[in-house]
């Protein structure tokens, strides 16, 4: 069988924002979105990223991608997630972890792929445990282009590494001896700095980004996180 094209489509939702990260949250095998996204944006979804497409509230808030950080071996969540919610994200497949940290966004504070996660050094060492066994990979607690929200200013699969315009070449050379994989600079929605997860959702088989995202900054996604 040949080898999936990393694909790159743009998208908007609620009559036409680009800041998509904030709605979206994907592992290589589901999709998850909030439960009024209509079919047609479902079905772009579903082709690019390759991916279930399970419709849910977290916190009964289409925030998705705020409230879930995950990869292919589990996904972390905030307390304030409700007993209802947590079980249809297990009826759609995903194990689940509850982290009862005194953060609620904590997409912002994790960045992680399938081998290692960054967690941001706010977060509480009591939790570090329970992010290594929910995630699977090692662990480094620290921050990247001097901030706590690792997981704001920077997107990664288990291709590469794209990191936002803050990025000093210290920085990147930091994360690429983390993670062992490609890490550049790139932005999304015509330059918009620092949130790039924001503006981006991504897997191995593809990428989401915003509507406003120019031709120049998918192809520099393609190079750093789909090794085209």
């Amino acid at each position: 069988m040949s080898k999936r094209r990393f694909e790159v489509a743009p998208l908007s939702i609620y009559g036409g924002a680009s800041t998509i990260g904030v709605y979206i949250f994907t592992n290589n095998a589901f999709t998850v979105v909030p439960m009024d996204v209509p079919d047609k944006v479902i079905n772009s979804i579903r082709d690019t990223l390759g991916t279930t497409v399970v419709k849910a509230s977290l916190a009964k808030s289409p925030l998705i991608g705020i409230f879930i950080v995950g990869n292919d071996n589990g996904v972390l969540i905030p307390s304030i997630v409700t007993e209802e919610e947590i079980n249809e994200l297990e009826k759609g497949g995903f194990r689940v972890s509850v982290i009862r940290t005194r953060y609620t966004a904590i997409a912002n504070l994790i960045l992680t792929n399938n081998k290692k996660t960054v967690v941001s050094p706010i977060i509480e060492k009591e939790f570090i445990n329970l992010i290594r066994d929910t995630l699977g990979t090692e662990v480094i607690i620290d921050e990247i282009c001097g901030t706590y929200l690792v997981g704001s200013i920077a997107v990664a699969n288990d291709r590469g590494v794209l990191l936002s315009p803050d990025a000093k070449d210290e920085d990147v050379k930091k994360v690429r001896d983390y993670f062992g994989l490609p890490v550049s600079v790139g932005t999304v929605n015509r330059g918009g700095r620092s949130f790039l997860r924001s503006g981006l959702v991504v897997n191995n088989n593809g990428g989401l980004v915003g509507n406003d995202t120019t031709g120049f900054e998918i192809v520099r996604i393609m190079q750093v996180l789909g090794g085209e």
